[in-house]
């Protein structure tokens, strides 16, 4: 596991290995309000005990605390704990986890609205706590759709390797001035190119250069500008197009070079996975309209 990112009302983990097993993902989803209603269970004790008024109404507080987000984790909507451990039962049930993953996150936004409306009645009726449920329900709904559409860019992106869309790359001097590459390589629809010499190696991104005065243009070199090889996360001709994607995405970058025993023998353009994505939801929309 590479990290997890935790919030309010549960936690998002990213993970190295990919494919899941639904029995790993149905207990890392019920850990999180396991260990609430463990807590809640132990300030409960604690406040049984009674010793002061102090300690009283803080066990008290933390008892109930603990309890609700247990609850709340437990609805089964995506991308609560609860709504993961359904996604992992329809997972092992279907073993379709794009289907499984549509039927719980559709839970989680029918849940997200559910928030938003108690939260707007709740503000015309008056009462101070409206907006946290709109903020929330507005969070969770997000989250959910955001969850579906990740797991559709995978099961689409990871039937093709690297090598179906590797291109030839352009190589560019480090030492030529950006003015000079602006006149050469301006009329290009290409947004990232190669920056290769004999001591240097990078990707100038031109989407991520700030504006630069026509006095600097003469003077700074692409070198200065590029981002070296050795900073980039690279994918090779056998990676899958959902691990350029994920590489583009952690970087920033519109380019990856494909990589073989060090040299860069290819690239790979984030516009070639977003035509990719296209083709595929023209195809399957076409599908569905012959099916009806």
């Amino acid at each position: 596991m590479e990290s997890i990112t935790l919030f309010f009302f549960g936690g998002v983990a990213s993970i190295t290995k990919e494919d899941m097993k639904p029995s790993s993902e149905f207990f890392m989803a019920i850990a999180g309000p396991a260990f609430s209603l463990l807590l809640g269970g132990l300030f409960y004790l604690l406040f049984l005990t009674n010793i002061n008024g102090m300690w009283t109404a803080i066990t008290f507080y933390l008892y109930q605390l603990n309890f609700i987000l247990a609850v709340f984790n437990l609805v089964p909507g995506y991308p609560l704990d609860g709504g993961r451990a359904l996604r992992a039962v329809l997972y092992a049930y279907y073993k379709d986890l794009t289907k499984a993953t549509r039927i719980a996150a559709a839970l989680g936004k029918v849940f997200a609205g559910f928030l938003i409306i108690l939260g707007l009645v709740s503000l015309f009726s008056g009462l101070g706590t409206g907006l946290w449920f709109v903020l929330l329900g507005g969070f969770l709904y997000f989250i959910a759709n955001i969850s579906y559409t990740q797991v559709i860019i995978k099961s689409v992106l990871e039937k093709v390797t690297v090598r179906t869309l590797s291109t030839k790359p352009i190589f560019i001097k480090p030492t030529m001035t950006f003015s000079a590459f602006m006149k050469t390589y301006a009329h290009r629809a290409d947004t990232a190119f190669i920056v290769k010499g004999n001591d240097f190696a990078g990707v100038l991104d031109i989407t991520k250069i700030q504006r630069i005065s026509e006095k600097m243009q003469d003077i700074v070199t692409v070198k200065q500008l590029s981002i070296p090889l050795h900073k980039i996360k690279c994918v090779t001709v056998q990676d899958t197009a959902y691990t350029a994607f994920k590489h583009m995405t952690t970087q920033n970058i519109s380019l990856l070079p494909v990589m073989a025993r060090g040299n860069v023998i290819g690239v790979i353009h984030r516009q070639a996975l977003m035509n990719l994505m296209a083709w595929n939801e023209t195809l399957s929309t076409r599908i569905r309209k012959r099916k009806t």
